[in-house]
């Protein structure tokens, strides 16, 4: 379990850990039994994953879980240094970092080996859905395999309108070309049963945020369950979202995993496959 070295409430590295009793938090048996692996891919957040990492080291440390926490870091800020911090007091942290940036889907592939839980949690660095809003819905594991916590089913989300449009947009396209019955794909936030996560992630070949409708889309073919759960979500500024680059990246993207999956597939010359493969998919 993570297990702090000290006892104080704030260290001389500025962690400040509130002190709770382990009893004023009663656990649901189904956390008890499980081991989860909680994945924060987290591309220049320094000024945004600190408020995340103390929720989860707070949960983990008075409810002594056995629970790990991985960093997938990419990019050349402070968050490195951050984590840093929080691996010299925790010892169930892990940090995988890359020399560039590998995108969001490359951050999750190179975590895969680091994990020996049965169950993942997926979450973004910027607590746009509280840690405990996913503890609340754990017990939804004993039903389904994937649980996502979608940001599109609740009307009072406020999402910035080019995101709702082209996120709408986007979603339409999937369900209509790989009949992907997910209103919210991308969000990034999900807690998947170990055994089908790495089943289908070892599938995955794009690195950039189309990861995630792969990561479905192979699930689906294998059955695996899969529930939506409505949630408030706080929409945060400093996103790495740009609009542009999303409708270019994802459009190429959903025609290439398209047509890699599709009767003409064998037809493409190897020069157009390789093409993408070195240019589009970490877009």
């Amino acid at each position: 379990m993570l297990s702090p070295s000290t006892k104080n409430e704030t260290d001389t590295i500025g962690l400040t850990i509130p002190v709770k009793k382990v009893e004023d938090e009663p656990l649901p048996a189904v956390q008890e039994e499980k081991k989860f692996s909680i994945i924060i891919p987290a591309y220049n957040e320094e000024k945004r994953i600190k408020p995340v990492l103390d929720d989860i080291v707070d949960y983990i440390t008075v409810n002594r879980l056995n629970w790990d926490v991985i960093l997938a870091i990419d990019g050349n800020d402070g968050t490195e240094a951050l984590a840093k911090k929080f691996l010299s007091r925790y010892d169930n942290i892990r940090v995988v970092r890359a020399a560039g940036r590998s995108g969001k889907g490359g951050s999750i592939k190179r975590s895969l080996n680091l994990v020996k839980s049965d169950f993942v949690i997926l979450m973004d660095a910027d607590n746009s859905i509280p840690f405990s809003t996913i503890i609340s819905n754990l017990n939804l594991i004993s039903e389904f395999d994937c649980i996502i916590f979608s940001r599109y089913t609740a009307s009072m989300n406020e999402i910035p309108p080019v995101r709702r449009m082209i996120s709408r947009g986007f979603n339409w396209l999937l369900r209509l070309s790989l009949d992907l019955n997910v209103r919210d794909t991308q969000s990034g936030y999900k807690i998947i049963r170990t055994i089908p996560f790495k089943k289908a992630m070892r599938k995955v070949s794009v690195t950039n945020t189309f990861f995630d409708v792969a990561m479905l889309y192979h699930m689906s073919k294998d059955d695996v369950r899969i529930k939506e759960v409505e949630v408030r979500y706080d929409h945060k500024d400093g996103s790495k979202f740009h609009p542009l680059g999303e409708v270019i990246g994802q459009g190429t993207s959903l025609l290439a995993f398209r047509i890699r999956y599709s009767r003409f597939y064998k037809f493409i010359p190897n020069e157009l496959i390789q093409l993408y493969y070195r240019k589009f998919r970490w877009i």
